[in-house]
């Protein structure tokens, strides 16, 4: 069953992973996670969890399999056995659970039967540790570097009668850790999460995202999934979108952990050396986002697994060979492979389309912004000339929304605090759009929009393409009519990005960049040389062009008052600035080196959710192309300008062939640690799978939360 892929076509998504809709979340479309079959009567007989354990080209006998569910007092939180089998000693790798349909029922967690909690609604995954990975039929070789993970979904699908087939093997495994990645402990290999709300919502997600990656019930990896709009969407009903996984790189990570599996013991030399370079990250990469936690070397190929992807150039390029040349040449188990050493482990989604909505215009077509709503939804902004659309897909990649406001945009797809979109036409337009109520109010405006950002009082400010404005509309979120805006600064340059700070409940200062060499600050104010209704605009010199920008905690802790801006040019830096008010200043040993970390023309810029930590991480993607590799790439760098992604401009960055990532033009992080990129004139976007940490979204909720920049 091993050594193929399959493609998977997909419709309108069944979700077996919903959250009960309230005020907070609404369900979001979710990927059935694995083959159910239906109960005779699901209402009176519970459900199986049926599969296979597989490592490499061999079935794993003596395994022992346990159904978990995932922690819920907190990010890496300690998980629960709820059942425990282990696999037959008939060559087949088989394990079957059985389900209590009665929910808190009692049965030891020794045993193969179990029931989901009286309250709450757990995830449910299944890890397979150790066990005979030869087939050799010797019931005492028990190779503890094994270990196999998959996801089911929530509890309550399985009281409902649904019966899971899993296959587990190297290539659920390496797709499971690198979706659920920042939900793993390495430590006690638990995953969990804060169990409420959007923090739960996200988990979900994740869970869905599996699914775009492999088929749980071959233990193969998808080469593509197809998914198709629902027809109670927006304008959807025709549209697909083709998830295209980086499959020849999850083959390759199963492959190398499967060098392990399938020598018999933890000893051998294969895991000897998997474990050696498959190094733990090391400070500032990953303590911010895992507190002070003292990384083990790894022991077992779960844990390597793990280190590989939140560590992904494994600190050294030979780290990096040396785990790439575990995966044999010839006979690897699983195919394609990898023929090249990678720039780094990170793994890509690429969804794109040529489908045409029923409004008329692409789906994805010359994406301008890119941004996440609260239920991890991802919305977009088309700039396809005369028929851009207002476009959106669920978390998984399901077409949600396709509404035509006026025919190309330059910015847009911004959430506001009531989780109704914005995007800017290409006339003296102004559009909001309610993605529940599907509905739009026109907003019209002197000039035509570029950059939009909300706030989280009820406030949206807009800069314009050729004028050199800034305008506020204030109340618009829950505006019942149109409300003309007021110009508050008319010094921003051509400002691509806006980003509002938190130096007032809800919502300070609006900064923005210029495309020329500086960037401002328009903060409420009565006095000022730059004053204009209300606001005074503070300008600050760059040695050049300025396009990205992003603002930490302001007055809180561990960050105080840092602004970060992506400069371009020959430069190709990040500058680094701090104070208060009126009054900022670069902070010594900021701007950036050129180049570093990959810098090369680089665009939106965005922090993680690491600050709830440590400082937290700079990730931006890049316009240019490496002039050695021919690939685009995306940076990531530390607070102390430590480069977490490959440096220069050569061969610098993450970096993802023409397939999965073109040059990028705007940058989002999801409440799970995805990465989302638009990439400029394309008709596709770009998800990184996990790799960074977990941000509260939409930005706007966030402030009107007290959850700016903040984790789930």
């Amino acid at each position: 069953m091993n050594g193929f892929n399959l493609t998977r076509t997909q419709g309108a998504t069944r979700s077996i992973l919903a959250l009960l809709a309230s005020s907070a979340i609404l369900t979001a479309g979710c990927a059935n996670m694995v083959s159910t079959a239906s109960s005779a009567n699901s209402l009176n007989s519970g459900a199986t969890v049926t599969g296979r354990v597989h490592g490499g080209n061999q079935p794993v006998s003596g395994a022992t399999v346990t159904v978990n569910f995932a922690g819920e007092s907190g990010l890496r939180s300690a998980s629960t056995v709820a059942a425990t089998t282990t696999t037959a000693a008939d060559g087949t790798g088989s394990f079957a659970f059985t389900v209590d349909p009665v929910n808190g029922n009692s049965h030891p967690s020794t045993g193969s039967t179990f029931s989901c909690p009286v309250s709450g609604d757990p995830v449910v995954y299944v890890v397979a540790r150790g066990g005979n990975t030869l087939n050799n039929g010797n019931p005492s070789l028990n190779n503890t570097a094994a270990v196999f993970l998959s996801p089911i979904g929530l509890c309550s699908t399985l009281t409902s009668g649904t019966s899971p087939v899993l296959n587990l093997s190297e290539v659920t495994t390496v797709a499971s850790i690198a979706a659920l990645q920042q939900y793993f402990d390495p430590i006690t290999e638990s995953i969990g999460h804060d169990g409420i709300g959007a923090a739960k919502q996200a988990l979900v997600n994740s869970v869905s995202l599996v699914s775009n990656l492999v088929d749980l019930t071959q233990g193969t990896a998808f080469t593509t999934v197809n998914h198709t709009g629902a027809s109670t969407g927006d304008g959807v009903a025709a549209v697909t979108v083709t998830a295209t996984p980086e499959v020849a790189k999850i083959n390759h990570i199963a492959n190398i952990i499967s060098s392990c599996v399938n020598n018999g013991a933890a000893g051998a030399s294969n895991c000897n050396t998997l474990f050696a370079n498959a190094t733990p990250p090391a400070d500032p990469t990953f303590t911010g986002r895992l507190s002070s936690y003292v990384f083990p070397a790894a022991t077992d190929v779960l844990q390597a697994a793990f280190y590989m992807l939140t560590n992904p150039t494994n600190g050294s390029t030979t780290n990096l060979t040396n785990l790439y040349n575990l995966s044999p040449a010839v006979g690897a188990p699983y195919n394609p492979s990898l023929t090249a050493i990678p720039s780094d482990w990170t793994i890509a989604v690429n969804y794109s389309t040529t489908s045409t909505c029923g409004t008329g215009g692409g789906f994805i077509n010359a994406p301008k912004d890119i941004n996440v709503d609260i239920n991890g939804g991802i919305w977009f902004a088309n700039g396809q000339a005369g028929t851009g659309n207002l476009a959106g897909f669920s978390a998984n990649g399901t077409p949600q929304s396709c509404v035509f406001l006026s025919g190309g945009s330059q910015g847009g797809g911004v959430l506001d605090d009531q989780g109704k979109v914005w995007f800017g036409g290409t006339a003296n337009n102004l559009y909001r759009y309610d993605p529940v109520a599907h509905t739009t109010l026109t907003f019209p405006t002197t000039d035509a929009p570029l950059a939009i950002v909300a706030d989280g009082n009820h406030n949206v400010y807009f800069s314009t393409a050729s004028t050199g404005k800034l305008f506020m509309i204030s109340g618009a979120s829950t505006a019942s009519a149109a409300v003309n805006p007021v110009q508050i600064s008319s010094s921003i340059g051509t400002a691509n990005r806006l980003f509002v700070d938190n130096s007032i409940t809800g919502g300070g200062a609006i900064w923005a960049t210029s495309g020329s060499t500086f960037f401002t600050n328009v903060a409420p104010a009565t006095s000022g040389p730059n004053l204009l209704n209300g606001y005074n605009t503070s300008i600050f010199g760059t040695t050049a062009p300025t396009y990205g920008i992003a603002v930490d905690l302001v007055n809180g802790t561990p960050q105080t008052n840092n602004v970060f801006v992506s400069v371009q040019g020959t430069d190709n830096y990040i500058t680094k600035w701090n104070g208060s008010g009126a009054s900022y200043a670069p902070v010594n040993g900021w701007p950036t080196s050129s180049g570093l970390g990959g810098l090369n023309t680089p665009t939106s810029i965005v922090l993680d959710g690491s600050v709830n930590f440590a400082p937290t991480n700079i990730w931006s993607v890049n316009n240019a192309v490496n002039s050695t590799s021919g690939l685009y790439g995306l940076t990531e760098i530390s607070p102390t300008q430590v480069a977490l992604s490959r440096t220069g401009t050569a061969a610098g960055g993450f970096q993802k062939s023409a397939s999965y990532l073109g040059p990028g033009r705007a940058l989002a992080i999801d409440q799970s640690g995805n990465l989302w990129i638009a990439n400029d004139g394309a008709t596709s976007i770009t998800e990184i799978v996990g790799s960074a940490v977990p941000l509260y979204q939409p930005y706007a909720i966030g402030l009107m939360n007290g959850r700016f920049q903040t984790l789930p």
